[in-house]
């Protein structure tokens, strides 16, 4: 399992940075095509439920197209458009057929993962937005990594036993290190508008809200009882156990970023 996800990660990490790089419809395209293929893991999983995929789906692209062409408000007036979709479905549903429960199971996905990653689509967009990104993006999969590595070798004390009882306290620290870490590289190539406490503060925010992320989908997961989203990458599961982190992190570094970088902060180093 190691040698796969060492070679997944090998493949998709110098795709994903060139995908960041280009912007664009490129960026946008893989990003859509990642929420779709996450909401299809997620509708996959939640079946029993019975979710609308029709009004899931539409919902998910309304919420991308918005945060391409027209930003926050574009992405919150797209992912609103859901509430149409399940009024009409509503009034043409079934009463007393759980009609509440598949609303709500049909609601979730579509927030959670278009939030996650339609602010990926805004932070692209920002000042220095492929850096950013890059950022983001960086400060997750080291974490991941440091996370892993360091809670193989010194994990001690169990994190969250009950949702995930691999992760310890140790790997948690290990990926806040990581995380900081990588945001203290990015400082070094990107000098002028990124200080060093502001690096330092973003790559613990990126951290933190990464971890609370996998633990997320670690509980939707523990509550289905299933261990992985999917089998789309070998070694990692489905492309929910792959961005899980990044969802949350996404929405971390955007807000981050315009707080500390744009909100007229300064800092004296």
């Amino acid at each position: 399992m190691l040698k796969a996800r060492l070679l997944v990660a090998a493949l998709g990490i110098p795709i994903g940075i060139a995908v960041v790089v280009l912007g664009g419809p490129i960026y946008g395209g893989a990003v859509a095509l990642l929420t779709i293929l996450g909401l299809h893991e997620f509708y996959t999983l939640t079946r029993p439920y019975r979710p609308n995929l029709l009004a899931g789906y539409l919902a998910a692209l309304a919420g991308l197209a918005g945060a391409y062409f027209w930003g926050l408000s574009g992405l919150l007036g797209g992912i609103t458009t859901l509430l149409a979709f399940l009024f009409l479905w509503g009034l043409g549903g079934r009463l007393g057929d759980h009609l509440v429960g598949r609303m709500a199971v049909t609601s979730l996905g579509v927030v959670w993962l278009v939030l996650g990653f339609g602010h990926l689509i805004l932070l692209r967009e920002l000042d220095n937005g492929m850096a950013l990104t890059v950022l983001a993006i960086g400060c997750t999969w080291t974490s991941d990594t440091f996370a892993y590595f360091v809670g193989r070798v010194m994990g001690r004390h169990r994190m969250a036993p009950r949702i995930s009882p691999n992760k310890t306290v140790e790997g948690a620290v290990g990926g806040l290190v990581g995380s900081v870490l990588f945001a203290l590289v990015v400082k070094m190539y990107s000098p002028e508008w990124l200080s060093l406490a502001q690096a330092a503060i973003l790559g613990l925010v990126i951290g933190v809200a990464g971890q609370c992320g996998d633990l997320f989908e670690s509980t939707v997961k523990r509550d289905l009882r299933v261990k992985d989203s999917g089998r789309l990458l070998p070694g990692h599961g489905g492309v929910l156990d792959r961005f899980d982190s990044a969802l949350f992190a996404g929405i971390a570094t955007y807000w981050g970023a315009v707080l500390l970088l744009k909100g007229g902060v300064t800092w004296p180093f």
